[in-house]
Parts: structure tokens; C-alpha cells; sequence
């Protein structure tokens, strides 16, 4: 859930170190700090709070050296504060580490450390592989190194500073990942790419229980055996524009604004419309594995799992497979039924999640046939699937997901009508939707130009302490969204439901201080959803619907109304949620939120 960064060359590492982090952020904020080799001792500056208001108090001169490793924090063990914060070291500071992940054995291991003298100064797990690699360290990093990897478990990613190792930083990866970027006489240690562009050419990337040793003209890797193992490397092929605002005041209203092009790039590069096929050829998955399969699960969590409810939706009714979407963090509980005639389908933005990695694990051990649909093919997920469905949607910094949402609703339906082709279903659907795709970034350019109407709604709910977001069949899913990116960055509580459920309960929380955004565009669902606007009407419930151009009622019925194109049933979840995503970003705005990092929450959640 934290981001590290570690830097080793000719330059000052201190600027490296701080741009790392402010990188890093959206990986968690609640506290920073940096370690430094100078002078023969390491210097750690490090507390509460965020880099912005932080490095303005680390004087470069006190802080100057060309080794050091840096860390940005989202709190699991210990509350934010500086004892809590890395990096964290042992009593001599003579070993710094930094650290994302968890020590599932930290309590006995640091009740062993105590029996034999240790006084601990943070609650922190980290602390416990400072002591732990001092005490194996014998001038030879890679032992000591090997040694936390036999002691400790859990998942976990670390940087490592020696004070009797100038120029050294010691990388340790077990689940989490890790990266060493490879420049010129300089090398970087970093969570992800985000910080090694612009300073890297190339990566590598450590795989499970690996150990590297970086110097500014070296790398090492070796395996848990000692043994030192070739690694590939790969050139970075991220931009420094994909991780700039772009002239946007916000990350978060540059990626609502990226989907089109996005949108474009997925539908152009998967469908063929000439033949009227989807390709997917790349997942592994053939004709004749598809025929086989019997029921698919969907495992995610937070706004992937939303978008699994319309896979779900979709892969049932266009692929003919029985589906089911299941939140991740719950999988093993229900000891799901499995063998080789069930597809697993992992959904992560990141593919770190660890939830959902540990739900694949299960379906991996099951004998299941299983599918990353992911927007980082080279991940932990990515690595552990059968197969990947990249969804292309680029770097999402933003900690509220936006782009990679509809990407993931895009890729799922293409999924679904492979499936659909591949077990005989007729190509009367997916000659039906080729003109829709073929509109619909366009039809989200149309929405994005309406931005005023969601300003005009958020200057209404603004002052609003609850809402509710309803919709009904492939929009279900779309109410939970539009409700999960108003909670997240507006702090407004917001419930989405299922329509259908409204009258079963959540209807006693109706009334005018408490804004229904409904979704009631055209499709099958629309009637119904419309008696449900109805009974919320009835109760004097203040009501923003979201409604199809050319919707006569809507106004009727609504005192907001968010206008959207109208679009074909399949793809209009695309389309409708773009104008929640709107509506909670400017009540985010107006409220004074921080859009890009709302409180409490981290990007990559690595642990369970």
C-alpha cells in the first residue's frame, strides 16, 4: 500500500528521492521520509504528513549525498505519526529499510527480538527486518538478505541502506512489486514506473523471493537459493506526459477526460469489423476451452468489482455462460466449487490488489482456467493467470478510478461476445453494436461538453450529508460507481442500489435533504426504473436523473437532469457513468476536497 523509491549515482539523491515520492503518492500520503548515506552514518529525515508540506523542511545540505531511499506512507500497522513513519532502522542506525506490504509473523518475531533486548520504537512490522538484517549482516548484504526472506511471512517489498555500504541500496521482493530502474551510472529502486521515467531507459523487474544488490554502474540479482540469476530487462515505454496533469487542475479531471481517446484505442484494436469478429487472440483461451466452460467468476474489488457486475451481466446474457460477480476479499469464504471447466476472471486496476490476487490463488489451487483483465500486464496478476486481457487505459494516478472503469466495462463486453462467438451465438449482436462502438467515444466527447449540468447538480448536493444512487440491470452497477466516487473524494455519504431494492428498506431514508440520483436512460430496464423515480417523487425526495437525450418525462420528473446521448443498451453504462464521475468531482471540488488524494485511501491496496 506504500511507495518506495531509492536512488544510487553521481547526482544529489535527495531531489530524486522527493520527486519519487510525490509520484508515488497516490500509493498512500498519510506520512514520508528519506534516508541518506553521508559521512559515513545514515540520515533519516521522515514525518506525518504529506511531501508537499514535508521536503520544504529537509535542508539539502544536511540531507546531501548520492545514495539514499525514500518512502511514502499508507498506515496498516501504527497510526501516522513520525515514530510510525520510514524509514525505519535499528537502535544503532546502522540498517535503514523502507517497506510495502506486511509481516503476517511480525508479533512473534518481534516478541523474540524483545526476549533478546530489543526496545522497539514504532508499532510498525518494518522495524522488525532493521534488527533482523543487522544481525545477519556480515559484510555480505545478500545472506542477511535471504535471511528475512527464510524468516519472515507475508508480502512484502523493501529497500535496504548498510551504513558500511556507501553506495548500496539492497532490494528484497517477496509479492509485492518491485522495480530497478537501469540509467546511466545511476540506478533507482521504485514501487512502480511512475518514478523511474524521464531517469531510467530500462527496468527490470524482480520476481518472487529475489534479492538485488544496485550500485550506480551495477545491478545483482539473485534467487532464494544465493545463487545469482540472469534478468531481462525492458525499455520504459511510458511517457512523461502520461504522468503530468496536462494543463488539468486535477489528475483525476485529466483521466475523466482521457477515456474517449482511450475508448478509441481499446474498440479499434479489438474489433474487426470487415469479418464481424472480436480478437481476442492473446488471452489463450480457444473456441473449444470456451464450449467448455460452465459457470465464470468475476473477483474484484471497490470499482473493479462494479464493473464485474456488468461482466457478469454481460457474459451471462451475450456468452450464454452462467456468471457471477464476487467481491475478491470474500472468495475463499464460500469455498467455491472448482476444476478446469470454470473460468476465473481477476479484475484489478493494478493488478496488485492484493484481495484479489489471493482470491486467483485459490482459483489457480482449484484447478480453474483464469484471466487477468488488467490495466498492468506485467504484474503480480498478470504473472499468475492463465492469460491478460490488457485494457490499455494508461497511468491512472487519481486515487478515484475513472478511465480504468470504462475500460474495464469495454473489455468485459468484448469478452462476452468472444465468448458468445465462440460457443455459436449468430453475429447479429455484434453487427448491432460495431456502429455503436464506433460512436461511442464520441458519445462521451458530448458528455464531457456538458460539464455545466453536473456543476449546476453539484452545487446542489454539496451541502447534502447523504445520497442515494439507484439503477437497474446493466446500470446496477453504475449506481454503486456513481455513489463510490461521490463518498470518495466528496466525503458525502452515498449509497448505490439496486432500484428494485428501494422499497425493501432504503426507501425510509428518502426525503428533501437527501439527493436520488437515478440512472433511468433508454433500455429495457427504463419503465421500471421510472415507478421507482415515482415512489421517491411521492415521498418529496429531491431527484437528479440521468436521462436519454430527447427524454420528455425526464423533466417532469427530475428537478436535475443530466442529459446523456442516446446510446445502444450494452454500452450505455459507459456513457452514464461519465456524468456521475463529473458530478463528484465538482462536489469534491466545491467542498474543498482533495481530489486527487482523498483521505484515508491509497491506490494499490497490497494487503488484505
Amino acid at each position: 500500500m506504500c511507495g518506495i523509491i531509492g536512488y544510487t549515482g553521481g547526482s544529489q539523491a535527495l531531489p530524486v528521492l522527493i520527486q519519487g515520492i510525490r509520484l508515488l503518492s497516490y500509493r498512500g500520503y498519510d506520512s514520508a521520509g528519506v534516508s541518506i548515506w553521508r559521512d559515513g552514518s545514515l540520515t533519516v529525515r521522515k514525518d506525518q504528513g504529506r511531501i508537499e508540506d514535508l521536503a520544504p523542511r529537509w535542508d539539502p545540505k544536511e540531507l546531501a549525498g548520492t545514495a539514499g531511499i525514500g518512502h511514502t506512507r499508507w498506515a496498516t500497522h501504527g497510526v501516522p505519526n513520525i515514530p510510525n513513519a520510514h524509514p525505519q532502522f535499528d537502535a544503532a542506525r546502522r540498517v535503514a529499510v523502507v517497506h510495502n506490504g506486511i509481516i503476517e509473523n511480525d508479533l512473534a518475531l518481534r516478541a523474540q527480538l524483545e526476549a533478546d533486548g530489543v526496545t522497539f520504537a514504532s508499532d510498525t512490522d518494518t522495524e522488525v527486518f532493521a534488527y533482523l538484517f543487522e544481525r545477519a549482516f556480515d559484510g555480505d548484504p545478500v545472506p542477511a538478505a535471504l535471511e528475512l526472506l527464510k524468516t519472515c511471512h507475508g508480502a512484502f517489498a523493501l529497500a535496504i541502506q548498510h551504513v558500511d555500504l556507501p553506495d548500496t541500496l539492497i532490494a528484497v521482493r517477496r509479492g509485492s512489486p518491485l522495480l530497478v530502474g537501469l540509467g546511466v551510472r545511476e540506478n533507482l529502486i521504485a514501487s512502480d514506473m511512475r518514478p523511474l521515467v524521464g531517469r531510467a531507459d530500462a527496468v527490470i523487474e524482480l520476481g518472487e523471493d529475489q534479492v538485488a544488490i544496485v550500485t550506480p554502474d551495477s545491478v545483482r540479482v539473485f534467487g532464494a537459493d544465493g545463487r545469482e540469476v540472469e534478468v531481462s530487462t525492458r525499455p520504459i515505454d511510458h511517457s512523461e506526459r502520461d504522468i503530468g496533469k496536462d494543463g488539468y487542475p486535477h489528475f483525476m479531471l485529466k483521466e475523466i477526460h482521457e477515456q474517449p481517446d482511450r475508448i478509441y484505442e481499446l474498440l479499434a484494436s479489438r474489433v474487426d469489423a470487415d469479418r464481424g469478429v472480436v480478437r481476442l487472440d492473446d488471452i489463450g483461451i480457444s473456441d473449444e476451452r470456451w464450449r467448455a466452460f460452465e459457470r465464470v467468476d468475476l473477483i474484484a474489488c471497490g470499482t473493479a468489482f462494479h464493473a464485474c457486475l456488468y461482466g457478469a451481466y454481460v457474459l451471462e446474457g451475450v456468452a450464454g455462460i452462467p456468471a457471477r460477480a464476487l467481491m475478491a476479499h470474500e472468495y475463499g469464504e464460500r469455498a467455491p466449487r472448482l476444476d478446469e471447466n470454470v473460468l476465473v476472471i481477476a479484475v484489478s486496476q493494478s493488478g496488485e490488489t492484493m484481495d484479489t490476487k489471493v482470491a486467483l490463488q485459490i482459483a489457480v489451487d482449484g484447478g480453474a482456467h483464469t484471466l487477468g483483465v488488467l490495466n498492468v500486464r506485467e504484474s503480480v496478476i498478470g504473472r499468475m493467470a492463465d492469460g491478460v486481457l490488457d485494457i490499455h487505459a494508461g497511468p491512472e494516478i487519481a486515487v478515484a478510478s475513472t478511465k480504468v472503469y470504462t475500460q474495464m466495462l469495454c473489455a468485459l463486453l468484448l469478452l462476452a461476445l468472444r465468448g458468445g462467438q465462440a460457443r455459436g451465438a449468430d453475429g447479429a449482436l455484434l453487427a448491432e453494436l460495431v456502429p455503436a462502438f464506433k460512436k461511442l467515444p464520441d458519445d462521451v466527447r458530448t458528455v464531457l461538453a456538458r460539464f455545466d449540468q453536473a456543476r449546476e447538480a453539484a452545487r446542489d448536493v454539496r451541502r447534502a450529508s447523504d445520497m442515494l444512487f439507484l439503477g437497474r440491470g446493466v446500470d446496477a452497477g453504475t449506481a454503486l460507481e456513481g455513489a463510490l466516487k461521490m463518498k470518495e473524494i466528496s466525503y458525502i455519504h452515498a449509497e448505490g442500489y439496486p432500484a428494485g431494492e428501494m422499497k425493501h428498506g432504503p426507501i425510509a431514508l428518502v426525503s428533501r435533504e437527501v439527493p436520488t440520483v437515478a440512472v433511468a436512460t433508454r433500455g429495457p430496464t427504463r419503465g421500471r426504473m421510472i415507478g421507482n423515480v415515482r415512489e421517491v417523487r411521492a415521498r418529496d425526495g429531491e431527484i437528479i436523473l440521468v436521462a436519454t437525450d430527447g427524454d420528455q418525462d425526464a423533466p417532469k420528473l427530475a428537478d436535475l437532469v443530466l442529459w446523456v446521448p442516446d446510446v445502444h443498451p450494452l454500452v450505455a453504462p459507459v456513457v452514464n457513468v461519465v456524468p456521475l464521475q463529473l458530478l463528484a468531482y465538482e462536489t469534491a471540488r466545491l467542498r474543498g476536497c482533495d481530489v486527487d488524494q482523498p483521505r484515508n485511501l491509497a491506490k494499490t491496496v497490497t494487503v488484505q
